[in-house]
């Protein structure tokens, strides 16, 4: 915890609650991995709603923003980790926010929360509990987007490499990529509208009329919107070179249905040539020629080139 009072910063336990309420400062209480039903004692007594505190110990829940009387609700997927081809682990952030306190809820590490804990400005920003929540949002967004910049050179390298050498290999890492990029292109949209829901003014406790915080929260809008935008744009390029590697794939088996049916083109009479003179008929006049042998080996070789040029005039071949 986090206590700002008497322009004098304290950091602390649950022993700084008591203090906070009988003075005029602010407060910030990060809860991790607290046990369930002593957490939910905790936040039923500082004044959060039922309904937000069920929704802020829920294991999956998508972004959104909802206001309440005392302290509105704000559950955020935070930064965590990042994997290879832009596998980002997200987590859970529940945050409430009130005109003197922020309480943040969590069972992993985040990104942006450790980013606070270790600013130099920490004491101005819980002088203004939605301040504090937008720096923290903002800081997971600068690594969103420093971990897809990251993958720009991984994406390039596929691309490149899709176009010189594809093969099922390149193929498997470009889906898995574009999953990972559809799965943060949907919690991208979902944050940009929750932000927008903030900055209409709309929501209790977030005080947009002060130009810091809302200068804060537009930057954050605008990261937002451009982590929306390049990963709608990778996720458009690995789609075009999946297709492009489909099209390949299916002009090369073409090809090869092409080969193999002018084979079979070719040695299909002289089959039906050796078939005829393979019967075993007591009678059959051409095999008492003495050069029938021979005429017949030349027929079929005359056929066999008439058909090569055939095909090679058509460009089959």
């Amino acid at each position: 915890m986090a206590y700002f009072a008497n322009h004098q910063l304290t950091v602390g336990g649950v022993e700084l609650v008591e203090p906070w309420r009988a003075q005029n400062g602010f407060i910030w209480i990060d809860l991790v991995q607290e046990p369930k039903e002593q957490e939910r004692a905790l936040l039923h007594e500082l004044g959060c709603h039922a309904l937000a505190i069920e929704d802020a110990q829920r294991d999956r829940r998508p972004p959104k923003v909802e206001s309440f009387e005392e302290l509105s609700f704000v559950l955020y997927r935070g930064f965590s980790k990042t994997e290879e081809l832009l596998d980002v682990k997200t987590m859970a952030l529940a945050a409430f926010v009130g005109d003197r306190i922020l309480i943040t809820r969590r069972t992993e590490p985040s990104f942006g929360v450790e980013a606070m804990w270790q600013d130099e400005k920490l004491n101005h920003y819980v002088q203004s509990p939605a301040l504090l929540l937008s720096k923290i949002m903002n800081a997971s967004a600068i690594r969103y987007t420093e971990s897809i910049l990251e993958a720009e050179d991984e994406i390039s390298d596929l691309e490149d490499a899709m176009l010189t050498r594809s093969n099922d290999e390149l193929m498997h890492r470009l889906i898995l990529l574009k999953s990972h990029l559809r799965k943060l292109h949907r919690i991208k949209s979902y944050h940009a509208k929750m932000v927008r829901q903030i900055l209409t003014g709309d929501v209790n406790h977030f005080a947009i009329d002060d130009a810091e915080i809302k200068h804060s929260f537009r930057d954050v809008f605008d990261k937002f919107e451009r982590l929306e935008s390049l990963t709608a744009m990778y996720y458009d390029l690995c789609g075009d070179l999946i297709e492009g590697y489909i099209s390949l794939s299916s002009h090369q088996l073409n090809k090869t249905m092409q080969l193999l049916t002018v084979v079979s083109a070719i040695f299909v009479p002289l089959t039906f040539i050796a078939g005829i003179y393979g019967m075993n008929f007591e009678h059959i006049p051409e095999l008492s020629f003495k050069y029938g042998y021979f005429i017949l080996w030349g027929f079929m070789l005359l056929v066999a080139s008439g058909l090569l040029v055939l095909f090679r005039r058509k460009r089959w071949l």
